[in-house]
């Protein structure tokens, strides 16, 4: 009974042995392939990170320029209205409209 112990013993051996192996390059395949995948991965979530950043930074660019352009649009308007109903009062002829001469006397 000895002899047929000690060969059962080593078949079974030599079965896990072999079962080993197959789970070791198993299991090194796999962790390759999951790194690749994991690579490819990363980068492409790299390469959406970068356009979302360079998003936020044209957004951001962007309403700080509109917000701006308003403001001198808005400074632009009063400067001009101030310019075009304070200045000098003329007449339709484009000369200065003469205070104090009365009607139908000629200014020079």
């Amino acid at each position: 009974m000895a002899i047929t112990n000690a060969i059962s013993d080593l078949v079974s051996s030599f079965l896990e042995l072999f079962s080993s192996l197959f789970h070791t390059v198993y299991t090194i395949a796999h962790s390759f392939i999951a790194g690749i995948l994991g690579l490819f991965n990363g980068f492409f979530v790299f390469i959406g990170d970068i356009f979302k950043g360079v998003f936020d930074v044209v957004g951001g660019v962007g309403r700080f320029l509109a917000g701006n352009i308003v403001i001198l649009g808005v400074i632009a308007a009063a400067g001009y209205a101030y310019v075009r109903f304070t200045g000098q009062q003329t007449g339709r002829s484009g000369r200065p409209i003469a205070n104090g001469v009365g009607k139908g006397l000629k200014t020079q």
